[in-house]
């Protein structure tokens, strides 16, 4: 018996097969081949779930090759068996496979043990015009772990990384994962004293950093760090002006050092919450939480070593972290890292590297989109783009689809407790794309609740989401137990609030629980809002926030980017709304700003917003 299944986007197809492809099973196949257009097809043919292929099989797919190129005709998790099929025939040579790599894709490894298992699988990163392969990684990695071995990094100790993205950074993380230390990804953008609290914070001893933007004066910058309120005791340079590879004559004399072992589950890596709201908290993770996000990611977006990802989201951030390092080490992908984060940079990358995979944020995409040399023909090889930090307006998703429809976009719900929440998939209508961000990913349980009383209400009505999932964050760091995230069944409280569609179970994001605006005894979701406001003539993006008031408590403000050129009728998107929304929910305030404050994660700095508004509300 053998099931087939075809999913189509634009001119990319994916055929997915389950169970023997022989001679009584091979015309379904075939027939499903057939009924494609192949004029500019793309096609993948995922054996994941097939088990065996005869010659009556390997047929029909020489019918399909012949049609096709071998960049155009791919064939993904190829077993063992059909392995040796392939090789017996002389199909090997025919048809672009990747094998099936089930014992690195379960994810039970440790960081140190997956760079082991790569280190034979050729190009693995590209940075600053030069090439570097897993061995490289591997051996330059050792020697800059013999660096801290020596200045008293050891299993358990707290090492800080800050730096720009850069093959020294991916070094750096890996020869701490050798030593069994644990990662602490700073924010590069910060100052010397957000780097101090950070410190502080996670109980960094050891602070590797890279060019810092705030790093003028490096005898004020060790000053800010060494002998204060931090813990921090020794400080490395990984920046750029050195070159790893100038000593990788040192490696053989140190190869066999630090060959202890690692277990998946070992704390081995820390993120820190931005703090939009507050102080930032320590995520303490394992590479099992970490690579088991990537591979809920990859289920809908089919990640193989033939993929060519534009690495650009920074390394410090949970999004940028998994997208950008992880995808690499469970599949083999090859990253190309960019020189800066400009539009411009990263469109000439992606054009000239042919880049399939371009994980983002929509921001960043309407960027490259603006720029004035843009063409949509400079991203057509994108075949996947996962959207995160921020929702997809109606009208972007609807531009980006018209400008790049070869391109699958995802739009995709985590945060540092647990990159992957939910994520929306190859076959969802557009409503589902722009509405919601998709269903919860395999292994995530979903529970709603009334963030009054923390009873689950029925789907349909709004709450605080709370989730539980194997592949969740450990805790936080050194915070006491009435601050730790999870209650006495397991249960992690997001902070945000939303609804779960009751027709499909789609989840629908409405605001924080902090950003809940009160108003008159309201209770008040911003989302909401912010999804009408969002439609009206000439918006760009916009956030909805509280602002208080002398009698109501809070007031509803929309703070506004408007589309270059265009102007805002505050009279008429009253009117537009009052159709639309409860008349406590129209906005008493709409306030124009230029751009947005931004952290270093990309979300929006809700402290300053709010601060910005209330001094523009003053002034006006």
């Amino acid at each position: 018996m053998l099931n087939v299944k075809v999913v189509k986007n634009g001119n990319r197809a994916i055929v997915a097969t389950e169970g023997v492809i022989d001679t009584e099973t091979a015309p379904k196949l075939s027939e499903a081949l057939l009924e494609l257009d192949y004029k500019d097809l793309d096609l993948t043919i995922d054996f994941e779930k097939t088990d065996y292929i005869t010659s009556a099989g390997l047929r029909v797919l020489l019918v399909a090759r012949k049609k096709l190129t071998d960049e155009t005709m791919r064939i993904i998790n190829v077993n063992q068996m059909i392995l040796e099929v392939f090789q017996v025939t002389g199909f090997s040579s025919i048809l672009n496979h990747a094998a099936k790599e089930q014992d690195i894709v379960d994810c039970h490894l440790s960081f140190k043990a997956f760079l082991k298992k790569r280190v034979n699988d050729g190009l693995a990163f590209v940075f600053a015009g030069r090439e570097y392969t897993w061995q490289d990684v591997d051996r330059l990695s050792q020697i800059v772990a013999d660096d801290l071995a020596k200045a008293g990094v050891k299993k358990g100790s707290h090492v800080g990384i800050c730096s720009p993205n850069s093959i020294n950074w991916i070094v750096t993380f890996f020869a701490v994962q050798k030593l069994g230390a644990i990662a602490l990804l700073v924010n590069y953008g910060l100052k010397p004293d957000e780097i101090a609290t950070l410190a502080e914070i996670g109980d960094i001893t050891h602070l590797c950093y890279g060019a810092i933007p705030g790093l003028t004066d490096f005898n004020l910058f060790s000053a800010a760090l060494l002998g204060g309120r931090s813990a921090i005791t020794y400080m490395y340079d990984i920046g750029m002006e050195r070159d790893f590879t100038e000593r990788l004559s040192e490696y053989d004399a140190i190869k066999d050092k630090y060959s202890e072992l690692y277990h998946s589950d070992d704390p081995s890596v820390v993120i820190f919450t931005s703090g939009s709201t507050g102080k930032p908290k320590a995520v303490l993770s394992s590479s099992f939480n970490l690579l088991n996000s990537v591979k809920a990611i990859s289920v809908e977006c089919n990640f193989t070593n033939a993929d060519r990802c534009c690495a650009f989201l920074p390394f410090f951030h949970v999004f940028g972290f998994c997208s950008c390092i992880g995808i690499g080490l469970l599949y083999g992908c090859v990253s190309y890292i960019p020189a800066n984060n400009k539009p411009a940079t990263l469109i000439d990358l992606i054009r000239e590297q042919r880049c399939t995979v371009f994980n983002t944020v929509p921001t960043m995409f309407l960027g490259m989109i603006s720029q004035p040399s843009f063409s949509p023909e400079d991203l057509s090889s994108l075949r996947v783009s996962v959207l995160g930090g921020s929702a997809t307006s109606e009208s972007q998703m609807a531009m980006f689809r018209s400008l790049l429809p070869n391109n699958h976009f995802c739009n995709i719900y985590g945060m540092s407790e647990n990159a992957v929440i939910s994520m929306t998939r190859y076959e969802d209508s557009f409503e589902h794309m722009t509405q919601t961000v998709g269903r919860r990913v395999d292994g995530i349980e979903i529970e709603i609740r009334n963030p009054a009383n923390g009873e689950k209400v029925p789907d349909g009505q709004p709450g605080e989401i709370f989730i539980r999932s194997k592949e969740m964050i450990v805790c936080y760091y050194r915070l006491p137990i009435e601050k730790q995230p999870l209650d006495d069944e397991g249960w992690l409280a997001t902070g945000d609030l939303g609804v779960i569609v009751p027709e499909d179970g789609y989840l629908k994001l409405v605001g924080r629980v902090k950003d809940l605006i009160i108003r008159g005894g309201e209770n008040i979701s911003p989302g909401e809002i912010a999804d009408e406001v969002a439609k009206l003539p000439g918006v760009a993006d916009v956030k909805v926030i509280g602002v208080p008031h002398e009698v109501l408590g809070e007031e509803v403000a929309a703070v506004i980017l408007l589309k270059e050129g265009a102007t805002f009728d505050e009279e008429a998107a009253r009117t537009t709304l009052s159709g639309k929304l409860a008349k406590y929910k129209v906005p008493a305030y709409f306030v124009i700003l230029d751009k947005f404050p931004l952290l270093g994660s990309g979300k929006i700095d809700a402290i300053t917003l709010k601060k910005d508004v209330l001094e523009k509300l003053k002034k006006g």
